[in-house]
């Protein structure tokens, strides 16, 4: 079975196209294309940030994102949200318009194996 880190990584190179510093610069099947994305698995957590971030938000949210644990599977205990996201959301807040996360489970063969927090 595929891990949650790789279920993760597959979904964000299908999801997004880069620029030359791993930075999301569009979304492959239309769309928004969103100011941060975490993907939390057993293994630990991955994140992209937007090409338009300013580096000092950047800085920011990858000190509290580097911060999270992975994410329990299979019952462990209760699914609760990253610990910081709400202060990563505040960082991500731009002007009048709020930043507001959704969550996505990963499922691979049947299995949820990570999720995705987006943040348009």
């Amino acid at each position: 079975m595929v891990g949650g880190l790789e279920a993760i990584l597959a979904e964000l190179g299908e999801r997004f196209e880069y620029d030359t510093n791993g930075r999301i610069t569009g979304v492959r099947a239309g769309g928004v294309s969103p100011r941060f994305v975490l993907g939390r698995a057993a293994e630990g957590c991955v994140w992209r940030f937007s090409a338009n971030l300013e580096p000092d938000r950047v800085d920011a949210v990858a000190r509290l994102a580097g911060r999270e644990l992975g994410f329990p599977i299979a019952g462990e205990k209760p699914v609760l949200p990253p610990e910081r996201l709400v202060m990563i959301e505040r960082l991500l807040t731009s002007g009048d318009v709020a930043a507001e996360s959704r969550r996505e489970m990963l499922v691979r063969e049947d299995v949820e194996v990570a999720e995705l927090w987006t943040i348009d």
